[in-house]
């Protein structure tokens, strides 16, 4: 039997990536784009062109059916993300929708015909980059932004979200109908790249997924008192920056200590007034933390209140927290880690577990149906970057895997 064409799936990324790429040699290829729509009509010849019929859906998804011979079995869904951050690299997302696609094409040529229909979706808006909504796409497929939340979504521009869909000739009134039924799908899988260096460090040419971490988001306000620079002595003072800075060096030194039970970031600090010669009378931080048990970070939110508690009292300043978004961590469904592990051991491969420190569709697909994830590496952990790169060999081996598992669950079993 004819095996996956790895050199077809290398030359279908490097095209990819062309589509939108920027003179430094990334890629942006932003939602609803013109980028983006060439994109979405290059896989969707690609689809064709493995014997799928191609739709997109009411808010923009583009789906292949490969059409199974029972259709009254529930169908496995695959696929991944086709938007990129700006400058982005060439695989984050689009492994998973070229890599499902060569094992379509494979089965069309091997003569399998699955029992079970099999679709592949090119989600839109995964990124978040448009409208500050991560998985957007996907949150709309698993009935997770009514109509309600979808018309309030503006750029920073103020463009809305209705004046990009009515762009695309698609109504935001009707987007609902991109709502997948919980009874129509048996299972969601996704081929990604970590997008860390876990893999890359330990030589692992591919992981199944167990766990895609929760994550906490803080916006911190620390109140000082701004005052002239030269004139106001230093033990006199109430600077909200110095605060500020002792918040944020005990935050990272406990997620140090915690040895990877989670991470913690401040990841954008606003001081006011902002002047060379003036004390900072405010600062405002955003924090971040992630963990793959929801416990956790409640014991990280509470510490940092703890923690902000005494620095009021060590600085004389004044500090509130406010508690922007909380995603709940989600456990992937155990039948899919052993159906990834089956593949393995019937290809002779070692089976590696590891978390997801990023989130992904999985994570949002998980609400509706059994959901599992499979990576390979990120050398050097880079990924949202022109650099971004994995090893074929390595590619070829998690896809080896991937399409063992898509086809045994496609053949009912």
């Amino acid at each position: 039997m004819q095996g996956i064409d790895i050199l077809a799936v290398q030359a279908h990324i490097k095209k990819l990536a062309e589509l939108g790429q920027t003179p430094d040699g990334g890629t942006s290829r932003l939602s609803y784009s013109e980028a983006w729509q060439q994109a979405q009509d290059f896989v969707s010849g690609l689809m064709q062109a493995a014997g799928m019929t191609v739709e997109r859906d009411a808010f923009g998804n583009l789906i292949g059916t490969c059409r199974g011979q029972n259709q009254s079995l529930p169908y496995l869904m695959t696929g991944s993300h086709l938007d990129t951050v700006p400058e982005g690299g060439s695989l984050d997302g689009a492994l998973g929708i070229i890599g499902a696609i060569e094992c379509i094409r494979s089965w069309r040529v091997n003569g399998f015909k699955p029992l079970r229909t099999v679709k592949i979706v090119a989600t839109v808006e995964e990124e978040g980059t448009l409208f500050g909504v991560g998985c957007l796409g996907s949150r709309v497929m698993a009935g997770e932004m009514p109509l309600e939340k979808l018309v309030q979504l503006k750029d920073r521009s103020g463009k809305t979200l209705q004046q990009y869909l009515s762009a695309q000739q698609l109504d935001i009134a009707a987007a609902g109908a991109a709502r997948i039924a919980t009874e129509d799908i048996h299972a969601f899988l996704e081929l990604h790249v970590e997008q860390g260096s876990e893999l890359d460090i330990s030589g692992q040419p591919w992981a199944v997924v167990t766990d895609i971490v929760g994550i906490d988001r803080l916006w911190i306000t620390l109140q000082g008192h701004a005052n002239h620079a030269g004139t106001t002595r230093m033990d006199r003072r109430k600077d909200a920056l110095v605060a500020a800075g002792r918040l944020v060096q005990e935050i990272y030194q406990n997620a140090l200590d915690s040895q990877g039970l989670y991470v913690s970031t401040a990841g954008t600090c606003c001081v006011a007034p902002g002047a060379v010669n003036v004390i900072p009378g405010q600062v405002e931080l955003a924090v971040e933390t992630r963990a793959s048990q929801d416990a956790v970070m409640e014991r990280v939110y509470q510490n940092i209140i703890s923690l902000l508690q005494g620095i009021e009292k060590q600085y004389g300043v004044k500090g509130a927290i406010t508690r922007r978004s909380t995603t709940p961590a989600v456990s992937l469904a155990p039948t899919m880690i052993k159906e990834f592990e089956k593949a393995a051991h019937k290809l002779d491969m070692a089976v590696c577990k590891m978390p997801s420190w990023a989130g992904h569709d999985a994570k949002i697909m998980a609400g509706i149906t059994s959901c599992g994830m499979l990576f390979v590496p990120s050398r050097n952990g880079i990924s949202h970057s022109r650099e971004e790169d994995t090893r074929w060999t390595d590619v070829e081996k998690g896809l080896q895997v991937f399409c063992e598992t898509m086809q045994c669950i496609a053949s009912g079993r």
